[in-house]
């Protein structure tokens, strides 16, 4: 039998004892707290749960931990519409590499920032974070850009490591504040950093600049602007990049990530 529960039931607080407020495990923990998860557990002949499937069905996401039935992963996965990312532990994941045969499988780098990094006593210029209320406008925002960075400020995070088309909306937004940092060029915003996850003590950094505006240095600017803010709410960032994506991971090592943990990412193929 699959169990699914909302995110603030007693199962959800069991997951959250699986899942420790680690950066290897920021994607699930903050899923876990953010109120639009949800939580199935398929328990073993004898009524142990040896593992579960968080998902957040309107972000196309799931995160397996520890080791569910493969049935029950392939049955759970199938209920998700969109392009689909499933994450598991490297530790787990050639079993959910069996479940999930015909999907092709990748490795994410998570990247931690030393603290007092040089940069972090001084102020970028032309930046400001905001929330939704004192957001700017967004009109020369690309379409599919704009409704990512209303919906993030809303509530609805939906960055992944391999972006794709995702379903409607189901409704449920975060519980979790989600602020934004912007840098200005020309007189309007044009590259942009929010948090794509938060737990207690760490956020997942997301970075897009408009394409006039790219290899100019600002998503750097940007980034380093909301570290600077999240550090006074008490949370370290970490960096989730493909292993594939040598960009991604450049920008984190210009501005003093370090590689740590890796995780597995499947997608359909």
């Amino acid at each position: 039998m699959v169990e699914r529960t909302p995110a603030d039931s007693s199962l959800t607080a069991v997951a959250l004892t699986r899942v420790p407020d680690l950066p290897r495990w920021i994607d699930t923990r903050g899923m876990l707290l953010s109120g639009r998860a949800a939580v199935y557990a398929p328990a073993a002949p004898g009524g142990a749960i040896p593992g579960v499937v968080v998902v957040v069905p309107d972000s196309a996401l799931a995160s397996i931990v520890g080791r569910p039935s493969e049935r029950a992963i392939v049955d759970i996965i199938a209920t998700l519409s969109g392009d689909v990312n499933v994450l598991a532990q490297m530790e787990d994941a050639d079993y959910v590499g069996r479940a999930l045969a015909e999907w092709r499988q990748q490795r994410a780098i998570v990247h931690v920032l030393p603290e007092g990094m040089p940069w972090e006593a001084q102020v970028d210029p032309h930046t400001r974070v905001f929330t939704l209320a004192s957001a700017p406008r967004f009109d020369h925002v690309p379409e599919l850009l704009r409704r990512e960075l209303l919906d993030a400020l809303r509530g609805r995070t939906v960055s992944r490591f391999v972006p794709g088309a995702l379903p409607p909306s189901g409704g449920l937004v975060s519980r979790i504040r989600v602020p934004m940092a912007a840098v200005w060029a020309d007189g309007r915003p044009v590259s942009f950093c929010y948090p794509v996850w938060q737990t207690e003590t760490l956020w997942d950094v997301s970075i897009e600049t408009l394409e006039p505006y790219r290899r100019r240095g600002l998503g750097a600017r940007a980034a380093r602007t909301l570290i600077r803010h999240m550090r006074g709410t008490g949370r370290a960032p970490v960096w989730g990049a493909l292993e594939i994506n040598a960009g991604s991971r450049a920008l984190a090592a210009r501005l003093g990530f370090l590689e740590t943990a890796g995780v597995a990412v499947f997608t359909e193929a």
